[in-house]
């Protein structure tokens, strides 16, 4: 039986087009062309991941995988430059439908991810925090005195995060941890509750994350750093840091977490 392709709404071809970020996933042209004086050009198609109407030998490459239970559903769909579609379509391999599978996995999750983002509140102090980040200029002859344990980061992030990543958040906890855990201190000073509310609401969010992604920490992470981010419209650069500092100090995974 022959399936029927679905006409996209424009909405839905809105959300097609922004999470590709305005590029072929693909070949990574441009996929929106403007000309002075005139309207933009849609320079894409709709292409199916899992064919809408598999070929004789596409359904032999297929065998065994799973078909979507609605293979016209915008999570079966992704835009593509019409050359990259037919190509797609012509020269189809498992290979590339999985890793289109994987390409539109993450533009669904960076999407559930900025949903998420504004469900959820962060105090006002992360903003002297951020600030204090900023302006700090590291040197290591400060640090000598440094006395915390990097084997519980070892521990917390011994499944599901990158070496790269793991080194980053590393080099950051040691580089502004005392600075971070001193302005702190100097906040609970004035507002004890505040900074631990500020403390819970990086845990919940940090805990939504994990919700959704419990087997990959880079992506909670960078989440978690995101989050804070855009709450706080200040550097990513200085919300990873102050990330990082959490993951040390036990708000953001917890040892003995997969």
């Amino acid at each position: 039986m022959t399936g029927k392709r679905d006409k996209y709404t424009d909405n839905q071809h809105s959300i097609l087009y922004g999470e590709t970020g305005g590029i072929c996933p693909l070949c990574t042209q441009p996929i929106l062309f403007t000309k002075p004086g005139s309207k933009p050009v849609k320079g894409y198609e709709v292409a199916h991941i899992y064919p809408l109407n598999a070929t004789p030998a596409q359904v032999k490459i297929l065998a065994g995988y799973p078909v979507p239970a609605d293979i016209n559903a915008l999570e079966n769909v992704i835009a593509l430059c019409p050359s990259c579609h037919t190509k797609y379509d012509k020269d189809f391999q498992l290979a590339e439908l999985i890793m289109l599978q994987k390409i539109k996995e993450g533009f669904l999750n960076e999407a559930q991810a900025k949903l998420t983002v504004s469900k959820y509140a962060l105090q006002e102090e992360v903003y002297d925090i951020l600030d204090a980040i900023a302006t700090y200029e590291v040197d290591r002859d400060d640090l000598s005195g440094l006395n915390f344990d990097l084997a519980t980061v070892d521990e917390k992030l011994k499944h599901g995060m990158s070496p790269l990543q793991k080194r980053e958040i590393k080099t950051h906890a040691v580089d502004y941890y005392v600075r971070i855990r001193d302005h702190i201190k100097r906040l609970e000073q004035q507002d004890q509750y505040a900074v631990r509310v500020l403390q819970s609401q990086i845990k919940t969010y940090y805990l939504a994350m994990q919700q959704h992604h419990p087997d990959n920490k880079d992506l909670v992470f960078n989440y978690v750093a995101k989050w804070i981010g855009v709450k706080t419209n200040k550097s990513l650069l200085a919300s990873k840091i102050l990330t990082s500092f959490f993951v040390q100090n036990c708000e953001v995974f917890d040892v003995g977490s997969n």
